[in-house]
């Protein structure tokens, strides 16, 4: 009677185990390709706003209406999978005006990116809002500008 209990709790292990890995296992696979496509958006997004910006200076309509497609499937794919945070920094970038010509757009745009480093786990020691603005648009902004919200 012992034997035959001591097997049932093992396989009962087992068959619990083997639940168990796989539950956090599917878990972990989501999360992953959660982040996969968050990041990909991220990325798709900046490169996109990028080429529209370049191809607008050097007046090429055709190269910035492409460009201007993938930014509308980047931005709704950052709707779908960004964080709460990233897409309420994306509408204000985007209720700023979105070109980048005016300081508004660019402070904007600045948290924006901040907000992406953020939610993408990076601890940012020190405030970079200057240097990030800095390196994005070659300005040098006064550092109260970018005061997060």
């Amino acid at each position: 009677m012992t034997v035959a209990i001591a097997a049932l709790l093992s396989i009962f292990g087992v068959v619990v185990g083997a639940f168990l890995q796989n539950y956090f296992a599917r878990q972990n696979n989501e999360a992953k390709q959660l982040l996969e496509s968050r990041n990909l958006a991220y990325v798709d997004f900046l490169e996109a706003v990028s080429l529209v910006v370049s191809a607008q200076r050097l007046g090429k309509k055709e190269q910035e209406l492409e460009q201007l497609a993938k930014l509308t499937d980047a931005k709704a794919r950052i709707c779908m999978f960004g964080e709460e945070s990233v897409i309420r920094k994306l509408a204000a970038f985007w209720e700023a005006g979105a070109s980048l010509e005016t300081e508004s757009e660019i402070i904007a745009f600045t948290r924006f990116v901040l907000d992406i480093r953020k939610s993408l786990g990076l601890k940012d020691k020190k405030l970079l809002n200057a240097e990030v603005a800095q390196l994005l648009f070659a300005i040098k902004p006064p550092v109260n500008k970018f005061k997060r919200n």
